[in-house]
């Protein structure tokens, strides 16, 4: 591989994505970003392309252009998702449709798009953002966890089919983290101040992980410093799984 390293993120304007891309360009990584909303600050990244994760030609659209631009790719990484709750009464079924289009097809269309990148790079690193919740089981995010159960089954798939090229695979399995994107989760718990009262006391850390943690090990998860670990849903939740649909 070469010796700068190239990555295309995708959901990576905010939170833990924009986390990811700070990270990685510190590091010296070449980083092109992709979202549906361009980033409020300049995170240094070499190209911004608006995407829509559900749509097969943005994805497209993004891969290709960040080959152009970068020259290759070594790694990718998709934060894009969604979470939509309920259990089989509650949940709209467009919801559960719509959690399989963006958390598990469009990361297979986007296998499919960028594996032959990588094994002209000659071999390389794909993460995708899953969840704790597609772990263990809980209760009333079945649209959700369902999605991200098959999204981590995927990246097993993937992981064996692609060794053989180089190429390694895992799912982020992040469990609560301070960023906008849990706003649903807390919903349930009558909103954010509520569920600070109440969560962090079932956390073995007593407390929620920092985008900045979860950027930093997106940057290990992607380098050659991880380079013997593929397949994995690799759990960051500051130990609640080990009490696994205790809180939620």
């Amino acid at each position: 591989m070469n010796q700068v390293k190239r990555a295309l993120v995708i959901g990576g304007a905010g939170g833990m994505g924009a986390a990811g891309v700070k990270s990685l360009v510190k590091a010296g990584w070449q980083v092109t970003i992709a979202d549906l909303s361009e980033p409020d600050v300049d995170l240094g990244s070499a190209a911004f392309f608006k995407t829509d994760v559900s749509s097969d030609a943005d994805l497209r659209a993004a891969v290709e252009g960040s080959v152009k631009i970068l020259g290759g790719l070594d790694a990718v990484w998709n934060n894009a998702g969604v979470c939509l709750l309920g259990n089989a009464e509650t949940m709209k079924v467009e919801d559960f449709d719509k959690s399989y289009l963006v958390n598990v097809r469009a990361n297979a269309i986007l296998a499919r798009l960028v594996v032959p990148h990588l094994r002209t790079a000659g071999g390389g690193s794909i993460l995708f953002t899953a969840s704790g919740a597609g772990v263990f089981i809980a209760p009333g995010v079945m649209p959700y966890g369902v999605s991200k159960a098959a999204l981590v089954a995927m990246t097993r798939h993937l992981a064996l089919e692609y060794g053989k090229c180089g190429i390694r695979v895992n799912a982020l399995c992040p469990g609560w983290i301070d960023t906008k994107f849990n706003t649903p989760s807390w919903e349930l718990f009558g909103g954010r101040e509520t569920f600070l009262e109440k969560v962090p006391a079932s956390i073995p850390l007593g407390r929620m992980g920092t985008v900045e943690e979860m950027g930093d090990f997106v940057r290990f998860i992607l380098s050659p410093e991880a380079s013997f670990m593929t397949g994995q849903a690799l759990t960051m939740d500051g130990g609640e799984s080990l009490r696994a649909g205790a809180t939620r």
